[in-house]
Formats: structure tokens, sequence, C-alpha cells
């Protein structure tokens, strides 16, 4: 999880149409193998909510979209002609709150019974390996954010 509040002195619809505009943004920049494609949507009902999707273009496995996989949640706000960023990046919440209370019942086992269970142990390592490139996504997403404020502004 990441938290994302970064600002740019621009406005709002500005700043909203370079974010929905992926090529732009992605201009100039290098990737090392499989090229990152963001899908930035804007909530119609509530005025500023953002919601941005990472998917990797030309891989050989297909991400993991089927426990809402990792995604950009927040807003944006206009003050003062300065716009703001904030919100948070997740990845798969509603895996990692079943994995969370599985681990939470078995420390609380651990201690009841008097004894030493590996098994926390071997999900955090199971969950690691899993998910692995979607715990990757977060840092790809929070820098495509930071280069569309950059961009924003120099446009």
């Amino acid at each position: 999880m990441k938290f994302v509040n970064a600002s740019a002195p621009v406005s709002k619809e500005k700043l909203f149409s370079v974010m929905s505009n992926d090529a732009f943004v992605n201009s100039g920049v290098r990737f090392d193998k499989y090229i990152p494609e963001m899908k930035v949507k804007q909530s119609a009902k509530n005025n500023g909510r953002l919601r941005i999707t990472c998917r990797i273009k030309n891989s050989p496995t297909k991400d993991n979209g089927f426990i809402v996989g990792t995604y950009f949640s927040g807003k944006i706000t206009e003050k003062n002609g300065i716009s703001t960023v904030k919100g948070v990046i997740t990845t798969a919440p509603i895996y990692h709150l079943v994995l969370f209370a599985l681990v939470a019942f078995f420390i609380y086992r651990c201690f009841s019974v008097g004894g030493f269970n590996p098994m926390p142990v071997v999900l955090v390592a199971f969950d690691v390996f899993m998910f692995w490139r979607e715990f990757k996504k977060q840092g790809m997403i929070e820098r495509y954010i930071n280069r569309a404020l950059r961009k924003a502004v120099n446009k």
C-alpha cells in the first residue's frame, strides 16, 4: 500500500486530460521488457474521484484482475490554481484482507496453544511470490502520476 500526495500548479481539468493520455505521459520513457498501460477513470458522481488501473502489455502471463488487481483510488482537488492528487495505491485488497485475518488467526493459535506454527511464514512467502509483479505495479502507478504532473506543468 502506498499513499500518494502530489501537487502541481495547473488546473484540475488540464491535469486530468494529461493523465488520461497514456501515450503522452509515457512518451520518452524507456521500459525494460513490458510496457505498462494505465487506464484512468473519473467518477461522474463524485467530482474529482479518480481511479487508475495498470495493465502490462506484451506480457506472457495475464494480469491479476480477478481480485481487483493493483489500482490507485484518490481524488483531484484544486485550490488557488494548484491541483493536488491524493489517494492510495493498493494491490488485491480483498485477498490481502483474508490473508491478514488468516495470519492473525494462526498467530493467536500459536500463543493460545503455546507452540510455533510455520504456516504464517509460509503464507507470507507465498503471497510475496505470487503477487511480486502486482506489487511492482504500485511503483509504476506512482511514477506515472508524478510524470503526469510534471508533463502537465510543462505542456
